[in-house]
């Protein structure tokens, strides 16, 4: 019996306040920079912005995960958590959301 995939989902069937499995092309990648945390220290954190075929999300990487991938990348969220900010989506990994690359996007898929 063949390994079982998590389903994925289309980045314009994302709600907020679910977890969500996609693939997509990180399709812009800002600074990175740090930001105080509630208890006080300080973390890195960097915003991106993914597509697919059907649209764009806005998807926050916070500490390690700010350096694992590049403009360009496909790349697949598993479990990530989908909520609204300032009234549009967002995804992030969460708490127990993991990011796995899958390589660079054809060039067709590029922008």
């Amino acid at each position: 019996m063949p390994p079982s995939k998590p389903p994925a989902t289309f980045i314009s069937d994302l709600r907020p306040s679910r977890l969500a499995t996609l693939e997509a092309t990180v399709a812009q990648l800002e600074e990175i920079r740090e930001v105080e945390t509630r208890d006080g220290t300080t973390k890195k954190v960097r915003n991106a912005r993914l597509k697919d075929g059907t649209g764009e999300i806005a998807f926050v990487l916070w500490g390690s995960e700010v350096e694992m991938v590049q403009e360009g990348d496909r790349v697949r969220i598993v479990e990530g958590w989908v909520k609204d900010y300032q009234g549009r989506p967002q995804i992030s990994l969460g708490r127990s959301g993991k990011l796995e690359k899958l390589g660079a996007a054809p060039d067709a898929e590029r922008t």
